[in-house]
């Protein structure tokens, strides 16, 4: 079949390339002249880096591998641990850290020539044809026999088939970056950097996220209440906010070069189908989620590796409107539960009873806990 993908952030190419090795005919359009590289690292749960091996990537070799979580308090005091290690032993594929656009270079690489068009903003959207049809901004009109909407939470595609579907707020934002501390950095950041923790910490001034992504870099997240940081000087208000926090937060934020952001928090619920016809979504254009778990990309990568599977054979090929719906039937009921878990932010909200709870949880509980929710919402593990 011919299949067109709109969006080529890490779900899309990852679409792609498990559908071009089913033998369908492939096409991939990017609005932007290269690849988005923005935003830093992203964290792979063993359910995305599953999707990445089942896809010949090196995941062994992908940013860092992530051992352990170890939560917080934003005095230092401990949560809640969770042996990832374990985890990726049990399951057989790691948790890595790497940076986004390491990611994207090492899925588009893998795109024979000709697949992916860069500049190609799609303008228009017509998804009730036999053969759905895009117009380009340049006026090419594009038809496929299966159109798919990876294009993000401000999606076009899905725009066309579900009119008014758009995330709230949930009054959370992310101020975030990536950069290689140096060897002349405190010892205390340079444990980080050459370790396998990923390092959360939670306080009345908001949720911190330090971890190593390879390569000397150091991944850093701070998100805080709507508002609570200005535009003007975000890292100056990061570093007053947060001044009083236990090591290694001060020195991170006295050292940081910039604060790329904001990245404001949207929830949406999830649909029992977000399609129609030959027209599907996958990513954050199906399911948009706050990153307080750190499942967005990771769920984006599960929809590809279940999208790729339903259009396999000769079923997917003979009606492609019922192989997408129940695809997305199937990842409705997986990914439903992370998208309202961290639509909550329980995650990242600073709560005297929540920790309480936290700190006394065993590892091999938190292990389950964190385990379960890896598993239930994941396409590949399930195999």
């Amino acid at each position: 079949m011919e299949v067109l993908v709109v969006g080529a952030g890490p779900a899309g190419l990852a679409a792609a390339l498990g559908l071009l090795a089913d033998g369908h005919d492939v096409r991939v359009l990017e609005r932007a002249p290269a690849l988005r590289a923005g935003g830093g690292a992203v964290t792979l749960s063993s359910g995305g880096t599953a999707v990445l091996a089942a896809l010949g990537l090196d995941v062994g070799a992908l940013g860092r591998r992530l051992d352990v979580l170890d939560s917080r308090t934003d005095d230092g005091r401990p949560l809640m641990r969770v042996p990832l290690g374990e985890l990726a032993r049990r399951v057989g594929t790691p948790t890595v850290s790497v940076p986004r656009r390491t990611l994207l270079g090492r899925l588009a690489e893998r795109l024979p020539a000709g697949v992916l068009r860069l500049g190609a903003d799609v303008v228009d959207v017509e998804p009730h044809r036999r053969r759905p049809l895009v117009r380009r901004a340049d006026g090419e009109a594009v038809a496929a026999d299966v159109l798919v909407g990876a294009d993000g939470e401000t999606s076009g595609v899905r725009r066309a088939v579900r009119p008014g579907a758009v995330g709230r707020r949930t009054g959370w934002t992310t101020w975030q970056g990536c950069w290689a501390p140096g060897p002349t950095a405190p010892a205390v950041l340079r444990d980080l950097v050459d370790g396998h923790r990923v390092l959360f910490m939670t306080g009345p001034a908001g949720f911190a996220d330090l971890q190593p992504a390879g390569d000397g870099l150091l991944q850093w997240s701070f998100s805080t209440p709507a508002g609570a940081v200005g535009d003007d000087d975000p890292l100056g208000d990061l570093r007053e906010r947060f001044a009083a926090w236990a090591d290694p937060v001060p020195q991170v934020l006295a050292l940081a070069p910039v604060a790329p952001g904001p990245w404001p928090h949207r929830t949406a619920p999830v649909p029992p189908t977000w399609g129609t016809g030959a027209v599907t979504l996958l990513g954050d254009a199906a399911h948009v989620m706050p990153p307080s778990l750190g499942q967005g990309v990771n769920q984006g990568l599960e929809d590809a590796h279940a999208l790729a599977a339903a259009l396999a054979g000769g079923h997917g090929r003979d009606d492609p409107p019922a192989a997408l719906r129940g695809y997305e039937r199937r990842r409705a009921r997986q990914v439903r539960p992370v998208a309202l878990l961290a639509g909550s932010e329980q995650a990242i909200t600073h709560r005297a009873l929540s920790r309480g709870v936290m700190r006394s949880l065993p590892d091999a509980w938190a292990l389950g806990l964190w385990g379960g929710m890896v598993r239930r919402s994941s396409a590949a593990l399930a195999g």
